[in-house]
């Protein structure tokens, strides 16, 4: 049975819309400002309905609000859902199910980073999305009454 709550320090925000993915694109997610959350930030990538296609995770990240000098982010500042795993963490948050949820953690050093999804071999596609959670390194005080 939980004890303590998450819901008032975790923050969330849509990394991907939502959408119906039907051709090879890139669908590249929002711009999270990732500065102050030195307590994690999470990509939960999911599928609803999916019939055919591969679906690739990239992340990048970089220091100017709107990521012009985006750089894909190296393996040593990502954590896959597997952590014994020798399969690079965006490998393992493939989206290649319907009604998944997949998740990729980011502990880099740059102050913005956005999540892209890279579908090939694309005829009908999928839904996809990603929500980010992250969680800020000053806590709010707790409060006793």
């Amino acid at each position: 049975m939980p004890t303590l709550e998450i819901t008032t320090n975790l923050k969330q925000e849509i990394a991907v819309n939502i959408q119906a993915i039907i051709t090879n694109t890139s669908t590249v997610g929002n711009i999270i400002a990732a500065a102050d959350f030195d307590h994690g930030i999470n990509f939960s990538f999911f599928s609803g309905a999916r019939t055919d296609g591969t679906y690739n995770i990239l992340i990048e990240h970089g220091d100017a609000s709107d990521l012009s000098d985006a750089v894909a982010v190296p393996d040593s500042q990502l954590r896959g859902q597997d952590p014994t795993s020798t399969v690079a963490p965006e490998l393992q948050a493939q989206i290649t199910a319907a009604n998944k949820i997949k998740k990729i953690g980011y502990v880099g050093p740059k102050a913005f980073v956005r999540a892209t999804i890279v579908s090939t071999v694309v005829t009908t596609g999928a839904t996809l999305g990603c929500i980010v959670s992250k969680m800020p390194e000053i806590m709010p005080a707790a409060i006793t009454v």
